[in-house]
C-alpha cells in the first residue's frame, strides 16, 4: 500500500489540492450530464435499453394500445399542441416505464409493459415468462394468481399510462438533478472547509478519512432523503388528482394496484427466499431503511376509499 500513502501525501500538497478542486468540478459536471443527457439529448437511445425485443426484432405497439394511449391523453385534457411530446413504445418486463420530461422539447417516452398486450387469461404468453430462467408451474395457486394479475382491463391500463404522463409533467427530474449535484459539491466544499478551519491537513491521515466518511454519509443521506420525499409527495399528489379527475382513473387505479399486490404476493411465494427478501407478506416492496415509493398496499387502499 505504499502507492496509497504516496498518493494521500501528494493530495495535501498545493498541486494535489488543485487537482482535487478540478476533479470535484469534473465530478459535478459528470453527475449533471448523467442526469440531463439520458432524459433529453440521448432520450431515444436511452429508452432503447428498455425496448421489448422478440426474436431479435423490436416489438411494435398494436393499434389498440396506441389508441388507448391517445385516450389517456384526451382524458387528462392535455393541450393538443403538447400531445406530440408524449410517445409510447413497447417496454421490456411487466412494469410500466417512463423517461424524459414535458419541460423539454425532446418530450416523454412511456414504455408499455408486455402484459399490456394481454386481453384475457388465454393470451398470457406462459412459455416466454420465466423466473430466473426457470419455468413457472402455472397450475399452482401462486401460478394462477400470477397469471390473473398480469391481465389488466382498459381502465387499469389507462390509469397506468396517465400516471406516468402526469409524473413526467412534474419538476421531479429537476429536483433529482439539482439535489445530486448539490450533494456532491457540498460534500467537497464541507471537507475542504473542515480541512482549512481545523488545520486537518497537518493532522493524522486517519482523522481526515473519518471526517470524509462522515461527510460522505451525510451528503448521501441528504440526497436520498430529498429524492425519496419528493418521490412520495408527487406519487401521492398524482394519485389524488387522477382519482378526482375521472371515474375511469378511479376504477383503473383500484384495479391496477390490486393486481400489483397480487403479483407481488405470488412472486414472493414463487421466488422462495429471494421473494421474501424482495416483497413483504402484504405485497409491498421490501425496502431497507429508505422509503423509495408509496407502498403499493397504501396506494390500493387510497383508491378503495370512496371519493
Amino acid at each position: 500500500m505504499a502507492w496509497w500513502k504516496k498518493l494521500s501525501s501528494w493530495l495535501i500538497t498545493d498541486a494535489g489540492r488543485k487537482f482535487s478542486y478540478y476533479a470535484a468540478g469534473t465530478g459535478s459536471t459528470g453527475i449533471l450530464l448523467a442526469h440531463v443527457l439520458p432524459q433529453t439529448l440521448l432520450l431515444d437511445q436511452y429508452v432503447e435499453v428498455f425496448h421489448l425485443y422478440k426474436h431479435g426484432f423490436s416489438v411494435k405497439l398494436t393499434e389498440q394500445l396506441q389508441q388507448r394511449f391517445q385516450k389517456a391523453l384526451d382524458l387528462l385534457e392535455m393541450d393538443k399542441r403538447d400531445q406530440h411530446l408524449y410517445k409510447p413504445f413497447a417496454g421490456y418486463g411487466f412494469d410500466i416505464f417512463s423517461a424524459g420530461t414535458s419541460y423539454s422539447k425532446y418530450g416523454v417516452r412511456v414504455g408499455l409493459p408486455a402484459n399490456f398486450f394481454y386481453n384475457d387469461l388465454s393470451s398470457v404468453d406462459k412459455h416466454s415468462i420465466k423466473l430466473r430462467d426457470d419455468s413457472i408451474v402455472w397450475d399452482m395457486d401462486e401460478g394462477k394468481l400470477l397469471q390473473k394479475s398480469l391481465v389488466l382491463s382498459e381502465n387499469a391500463q389507462l390509469y397506468a399510462m396517465a400516471r406516468e404522463i402526469k409524473f413526467r409533467d412534474t419538476p421531479k427530474w429537476f429536483i433529482d438533478t439539482g439535489v445530486a449535484v448539490l450533494s456532491f459539491t457540498g460534500m467537497y466544499g464541507l471537507c475542504r472547509l473542515f480541512n482549512e478551519r481545523g488545520n486537518l491537513l497537518a493532522r493524522p491521515r486517519s482523522l481526515r478519512f473519518v471526517l470524509y466518511a462522515l461527510v460522505g454519509a451525510f451528503s448521501f443521506g441528504s440526497y436520498a432523503l430529498c429524492k425519496d420525499v419528493s418521490q412520495v409527495y408527487f406519487e401521492s399528489k398524482i394519485d389524488k388528482e387522477l382519482k378526482q379527475k375521472n371515474p375511469v382513473f378511479a376504477e383503473g387505479g383500484k384495479e391496477f394496484y390490486s393486481k400489483i399486490v397480487h403479483r407481488n404476493i405470488a412472486l414472493r411465494k414463487l421466488l422462495g427466499k429471494e421473494g421474501e427478501r424482495t416483497y413483504t407478506a402484504l405485497g409491498n416492496d421490501n425496502y431497507f431503511i429508505r422509503y423509495k415509493h408509496v407502498p403499493v398496499v397504501q396506494r390500493k387502499s387510497f383508491f378503495d376509499e370512496p371519493l
